[in-house]
């Protein structure tokens, strides 16, 4: 068993990209094995409360992180804590899954309330948000947990305006991995590090 963090490093997002669809929260899957079997962890990020604003007429927002001139994030303007998507011990990585959001500018708790009223709550225990096994879905569902907490984050972070969904490897462990594709407006890149 060892420790693993996992830090984003850069994202950059289709230059047509319109402004009023730059706003980006991060649903962030990641699977590894543990001591006994393969598990899956959950991270919002930067979290259910707020969002990464890249719309260029909005620079003057203290969550405005836009690079200038360019369709990526300028990584100096997000702190080490908003970087950060998990800490974890496991036995070895597996996979990493990224849906990118985009957010609707009303506060991300009205949506909250509005999909689960008042099982939030008890479904919900951290800041930096992440999804534990939930006691409130039965484990006669098995791995399809998982899946539900997932989908359930995705709902939270922003509802269906899914613009990338990527994945990649992890098993290499330690360094650098990219995720590239194609989503809403052309191409995304999502650079993370694990140490």
């Amino acid at each position: 068993m060892g420790d693993f963090e996992i830090r984003l490093m850069g994202f950059e997002f289709p230059g047509g990209l319109p402004n009023r669809r730059a706003n980006f929260r991060f649903v962030v899957d990641v699977r590894f094995t543990d001591e006994e079997k393969l598990v899956t962890e959950h991270a919002v990020m930067p979290s259910l409360d707020t969002f990464w604003e890249c719309d260029t007429t909005r620079t003057g927002k203290p969550n405005y992180v836009r690079g200038q001139d360019v369709a990526a994030f300028d990584m100096k303007r997000i702190d080490a804590w908003d970087k950060l998507v998990l800490c974890l011990r496991a036995k070895e990585l597996h996979s990493m899954q990224v849906k990118v959001m985009d957010v609707d500018r009303k506060d991300a708790w009205d949506a909250v309330k509005d999909f689960l009223g008042g099982v939030v709550r008890a479904f919900l225990g951290k800041l930096k948000v992440q999804v534990p096994s939930s006691t409130l879905i039965s484990d006669s569902l098995g791995s399809a947990t998982e899946d539900i907490q997932s989908f359930l984050l995705k709902k939270l972070a922003g509802g269906d305006k899914l613009l990338f969904r990527g994945s990649c490897d992890l098993k290499q462990g330690v360094g650098r991995h990219t995720i590239l594709g194609i989503g809403t407006d052309g191409s995304y890149r999502i650079e993370f590090e694990v140490v």
